[in-house]
C-alpha cells in the first residue's frame, strides 16, 4: 500500500518515516509534502493509498486538502496529526471521512495502530470489490445480469404495484414469469476447506447446471440458475397444475447428481426446496426458508432433498451459550485438553436431549460459542470467518462439533506456548544480564534478584531450561569471550584474563585448557 506524508516539518515527516517497520506493514511511502497544495499535486499524481496529514500547513491547511482530494473523488483513508490546541479544529475533518487522528508528539504505537485500521478498512472494500466483482463475472450479456439481479436484490425487499407484480418483475428484470408457484432450490456443495482450491469447486458446481436444466425445462415455465461460489441458486416459477411435476424434477436432480459422487471425490452436497409462494414479491421468504433448509443437513444427513421444519416460536438458546462460554473460558485458563474434550461432549449431550432442537440451532450455538472463544483468545476476523464457514460446511453433527473441538484445542494449544514463552522470560532476562556482565564478579544470588526468584528457585529454572548451572554457563561465557580475543587480537594472556573476569592468571588457564582442552598459549598458536 502506497503512503503519503504531508506536513510542512520535515523533521516530524522523517520521524514518522523511522517510527514504522514499514516493509512489516506491507507499506511504502511515495513521497513527502510540505504544503497544502503540494500534497493535492502529489496526491493526483502518486494515487496513495493512506495519506498522513497534518491540520496546519502554508498554502492551505489540512482540512481543504482533505475536502478537495474528496471532490476530485481519489479513494484513500486519511489520517490526520494535529497539536491540543487544534483538538476541537480537528473535529471538522470528520465529515470529510477521516480515519485516524493523531496528536502531537505522535507515539509509534498510535501511529501503528492507525496504519493498522486504515489498512484493515482498505483490505475490506477491497475484498468487497473482489466480491462483486466475483458475483457478476459469469453474467456476460445485460439481460442475463438483470435477471440474477433479482436474486441479489431480495434482501432488500423489493416491492412492486399490488395486482401488477408478476408484470413488473418480468419488465424490471427480464424475466417471463407466469401466474402459478414461485419457489426457490438450493444445493450447497460440502468439501475439505483444505483440500479443494476455489477453481475445483467452481467447476463441480458448475457441473449441476447441465442437469437442473434438463429435468427443470419441462415442468417450469421459467427459471434462473445463479452459482455463487459453493451454492447453487434455483428460482423457480411453475403453473399449479404442475406442483407434482415440479417436485419429481427436484427429487430427479438430487438422484442424477447422488449418482455423479464418485466424480467429486469425497465431496458431497446438501439440497433444499424453499417454502411455494405465488408472488414475486414474497420470493424473500421462499429463499431464506430454502437457506434455513440446507442446515437441516447437520441433522438429515446430505444429498436428500431438505425443506424447513415448522416450529412454533423461536428457542432462546442465549442462557445455554452463556453457561458453555463460561465452562469454556474456565477449562481453556486451565489449558486442558481432556476437559475441553469432556466439555463438548457435555455440551453435545445436552443439546440431543432436546426434543425439538433444529439443524441452524446446532450451527448457531457451536458458532457463537466458538466465536467468543475465538475473540477472547486474539483471533483476528479473518480465522473467525473462517471457523464460522467451516461449520457451514460440515455435513452432520459429528462433523460440526469436530470443528468446535479442533477450535478449543489450537486455543488451548496457543496458550500453553504462550505460558511457556512467559516462563523462559526470566531466563532469557538473566542470560541478558549474565552477557553483558560476565566480567564483573556476578553471584548467582545477584542474577536471581534481577529476575525476582529465590536463588534455589532460578537455579532449578535455568537448570531446567538450558541443562546446565549458573556457574557453567557464566564459565561459558568467559571462556568463549576468551577464545575470541586470543583469536582477534594480540592481548597477553594475563590482560585477557582480567578481561573476562578473573584476577587468578592460574586459575583462569587451569580453567581455559579444562574448556578447550589446550592452554590459552597453544589455542592462540592454532587459530590465531
Amino acid at each position: 500500500m502506497k503512503v503519503v506524508v504531508a506536513d510542512d516539518e520535515k523533521k516530524l515527516c522523517r520521524l514518522i518515516q523511522m517510527l514504522c517497520d514499514w516493509e512489516s506493514l506491507a507499506m511504502q511511502i511515495v513521497g513527502f509534502a510540505h504544503d497544502g497544495p503540494e500534497t493535492i499535486e502529489m496526491v493526483q499524481e502518486k494515487k496513495p493509498d493512506i495519506l498522513i496529514v497534518d491540520i496546519r500547513m502554508p498554502g492551505c491547511d489540512g482540512i481543504e486538502v482533505i475536502r478537495q482530494i474528496r471532490e476530485l473523488g481519489l479513494p484513500m483513508e486519511i489520517i490526520i496529526v494535529s497539536g491540543y490546541a487544534d483538538f476541537a479544529y480537528a473535529k471538522a475533518a470528520i465529515t470529510h471521512g477521516v480515519s485516524g487522528y493523531l496528536l502531537k508528539p505522535i507515539k509509534k504505537t498510535e501511529l501503528e495502530e492507525a496504519l493498522k485500521q486504515a489498512k484493515e478498512s482498505i483490505e475490506k472494500e477491497r475484498h468487497r470489490v473482489a466480491a462483486d466483482k466475483k458475483l457478476h463475472e459469469y453474467m456476460e450479456e445485460d439481460n442475463m445480469k438483470k435477471r440474477s439481479d433479482l436474486i441479489f436484490d431480495l434482501p432488500m425487499r423489493i416491492s412492486f404495484r399490488a395486482g401488477s407484480e408478476i408484470e413488473s418483475v418480468n419488465k424490471r428484470y427480464y424475466y417471463q414469469f407466469v401466474p402459478g408457484f414461485f419457489q426457490f432450490f438450493i444445493l450447497r456443495l460440502h468439501y475439505s476447506m483444505r483440500k479443494y482450491d476455489k477453481t475445483a469447486l467452481q467447476k463441480t458446481v458448475d457441473s449441476f447446471e447441465t442437469v437442473i436444466q434438463k429435468e427443470l425445462e419441462a415442468v417450469c415455465s421459467e427459471y434462473e440458475i445463479c452459482i455463487v461460489e459453493n451454492k447453487c441458486y434455483v428460482l423457480c416459477n411453475y403453473v399449479e397444475k404442475k406442483e407434482s411435476d415440479f417436485r419429481k424434477a427436484i427429487r430427479s436432480i438430487i438422484n442424477k447428481l447422488s449418482a455423479k459422487r464418485f466424480e467429486m471425490w469425497k465431496m458431497t452436497f446438501s439440497a433444499a426446496l424453499g417454502k411455494k409462494v405465488k408472488s414475486p414479491v414474497e420470493l424473500w421468504d421462499s429463499l431464506e426458508s430454502a437457506q434455513e433448509g440446507l442446515k437441516e443437513a447437520v441433522i438429515e444427513g446430505c444429498e436428500k432433498l431438505l425443506e424447513m421444519p415448522k416450529r412454533v416460536g423461536e428457542k432462546d438458546w442465549l442462557l445455554l451459550i452463556s453457561r458453555f462460554n463460561n465452562e469454556f473460558t474456565r477449562v481453556l485458563d486451565l489449558c486442558d485438553e481432556t476437559l475441553i474434550v469432556s466439555c463438548i461432549e457435555k455440551l453435545k449431550k445436552e443439546l440431543n436431549k432436546e426434543k425439538d432442537i433444529l439443524g441452524k440451532d446446532y450451527i448457531s450455538i457451536v458458532v457463537s460459542l466458538g466465536m467468543h472463544a475465538m475473540t477472547k483468545s486474539g483471533n483476528d476476523r479473518e480465522e473467525i470467518a473462517a471457523f464460522s464457514e467451516k461449520c457451514e460446511l460440515c455435513r452432520n453433527l459429528d462433523e460440526l462439533f469436530d470443528a468446535l473441538k479442533d477450535c478449543l484445542l489450537r486455543i488451548a494449544r496457543k496458550n500453553i506456548q504462550m505460558q511457556r514463552e512467559d516462563g523462559r522470560r526470566p531466563v532469557r532476562i538473566a542470560k541478558q544480564y549474565m552477557q553483558n556482565h560476565y566480567r564483573e564478579g556476578i553471584s548467582l544470588e545477584e542474577v536471581a534478584g534481577i529476575v525476582g526468584f529465590s536463588p534455589a528457585y532460578f537455579s532449578s529454572l535455568l537448570k531446567k531450561e538450558m541443562g546446565i548451572g549458573f556457574s557453567e554457563y557464566l564459565i561459558q561465557l568467559r571462556m568463549e569471550k576468551a577464545k575470541e580475543l586470543l583469536k582477534e587480537s594480540n592481548e597477553n594472556v594475563k590482560d585477557i584474563c582480567r578481561k573476562v573476569g578473573y584476577s587468578d592468571l592460574k586459575h583462569f588457564n587451569a580453567l581455559f585448557k579444562k574448556y578447550t582442552g589446550i592452554k590459552p598459549g597453544e589455542y592462540r598458536k592454532l587459530y590465531g
